[in-house]
């Protein structure tokens, strides 16, 4: 079962709703995913690009100060 329209703190969520069983009793398991528009998804895939280059940046340049002093 999917829901879109619940909102938190005006962010849009998807609500996915599953019931699994587990150890003999039915639980009802809720999983809630924002809805982006485009341009906000944009944003998030620019932002999350810089934060790994900034940390592959990071490791690279120490490695090749490893290498330079080995």
């Amino acid at each position: 079962m999917e829901r879109i329209g619940d909102f938190i703190s005006g962010i849009r969520y998807r609500k996915e709703t599953e019931v699994v069983t587990f150890q003999g009793k039915e639980i009802t398991l809720e999983n809630l995913s924002p809805v982006f528009t485009p341009e906000q998804e944009a944003a998030n895939r620019r932002e999350l690009e810089q934060q790994l280059y900034d940390v592959f940046q990071k490791y690279a340049d120490k490695r090749r100060k490893e290498e330079a002093g080995a």
